[in-house]
């Protein structure tokens, strides 16, 4: 019996120097229901330090091509002339512009306008049924992850591009 009394009352001390701060590591702190809000990609991105700033400054939204910028970096071009076309479609984009050349045109525009900046165009499809074409571009040397896609959609006298931009991309 005092031996089992012995065993308990050490066992009572070890605990309570655990909880009362003597060896034990400190508790993480947490936000209170109230308070707490999920993670972005972008905080996300931002919390893991320099070596990961691509998307740092800018929001992002995850998509069904995958997680993009919610607006176009600084850098990334815009075809000249073109106006908002915000609205013009449900689906999350990176931009949505708008301009009255044709799609061949800013087709044309866009692959030789990202090319210097690090984007290599590396598909266009043919024509979908609605006159659609969509390009993608590989921006590798900009980052890991980085690359982009621009849909160029005829509608009427005016073509729409909605632009898709990587978070894996620099924000400026």
């Amino acid at each position: 019996m005092r031996v089992r009394l012995a065993a308990c009352a050490a066992l009572l001390l070890i605990l309570g120097a655990c909880t009362a701060g003597g060896t034990a590591s400190p508790r993480p702190a947490t936000a209170s229901p109230a308070t707490a809000s999920p993670a972005t990609a972008s905080q996300v991105v931002a919390s893991q330090g320099p070596a990961a700033t691509p998307a740092a400054s800018i929001a992002t939204t995850d998509t069904s091509w995958g997680v993009v910028l919610d607006q176009a970096p600084s850098t990334f071009p815009r075809y000249p002339g073109a106006a908002d076309a915000n609205g013009a479609t449900s689906d999350p984009v990176t931009q949505s512009v708008s301009t009255s050349a044709p799609v061949s045109t800013v087709s044309g525009w866009y692959a030789t306008a990202l090319s210097p900046i690090g984007y290599k165009q590396t598909s266009i499809s043919n024509p979908a049924e609605d006159g659609s074409v969509v390009a993608e571009f590989d921006g590798g040397s900009l980052g890991s992850g980085c690359r982009a896609q621009i849909t160029y959609k005829p509608m009427g006298s005016l073509t729409l591009i909605f632009v898709l931009v990587a978070a894996g991309c620099p924000a400026s």
